[in-house]
């Protein structure tokens, strides 16, 4: 076994240690956080992934603190001096504390995580409504336009102003044939871009749910392993 002066000195290395890597991840947490969007889901599902990600780094700095107590209490020949004394304490109370505090975190993420994707669902289908009603006003106004025009060349202006996308190639000479057509044609590219829009989030729902599975998963381990650690402390 090591002297017991450099386990001593192991000993206070990791307390140092330990904090340094605490201090790293509260600060590659705030990098994750910036810039700052609590009103975003997606805020809060991105700050739950940086702290699962993190979680190796505090898993070792409480390890190293649990080490660096054993170390020093498996001294048998009663040669711990007063301040050896004081370093076990110090050790195991730095562990205990952070494995306590990360512990009660994670726990705490996993349900925000479900929150997180529940209001993921919630708030993408508000904004995609939104969306496809103010489209759809904006295409009612110009469809309306269109079918109120007297002639081509405000038909043209109008097709020119609004830029409704690709429109099919008209059939039929008069006016009002055109007309007909062309407010059809726009009646479905609206169609199909709400469609496209609808597929776009449940495509985005889709991707989103392995990872806050994963996140989910992880902060349960991370938070069982931690508490288990704190009362064998």
């Amino acid at each position: 076994m090591l002297p017991l002066d450099r386990r001593t000195a192991f000993a206070r290395h990791t307390q140092w240690l330990a904090l340094a890597l605490e201090a790293l991840v509260l600060i590659s947490l705030f990098a994750s956080a910036v810039p700052l969007a609590p009103a975003q889901p997606v805020w809060w599902l991105r700050i739950s992934d940086a702290a699962v990600n993190l979680a190796p780094i505090l898993l070792l700095a409480v390890i190293l603190l649990r080490l660096g107590a054993v170390l020093l209490d498996s001294d048998s020949d009663e040669a711990l001096l007063d301040h050896d004394a004081d370093e076990v304490l110090i050790s195991g109370r730095l562990s205990q504390q952070l494995a306590s505090r990360w512990a009660f975190v994670f726990a705490l993420l996993m349900p925000l995580q479900l929150i997180g994707y529940a209001w993921l669902w919630a708030d993408s289908d508000s904004q995609l409504n939104r969306q496809i009603n103010q489209g759809e006003r904006g295409v009612a106004a110009l469809r309306s336009r269109i079918m109120a025009s007297s002639s081509e060349a405000e038909l043209g202006s109008l097709l020119t102003a609004a830029n409704p996308g690709p429109l099919p190639p008209l059939q039929g000479g008069s006016l009002a044939e055109r007309k007909q057509q062309l407010s059809e044609a726009i009646a479905i590219n609206t169609s199909r871009i709400s469609s496209s829009l609808r597929d776009q989030r449940a495509e985005t729902l889709r991707t989103s749910l392995p990872g806050t599975l994963r996140v989910l998963v992880g902060a349960a381990i991370v938070s069982a392993f931690l508490f288990m650690l704190r009362r064998q402390i």
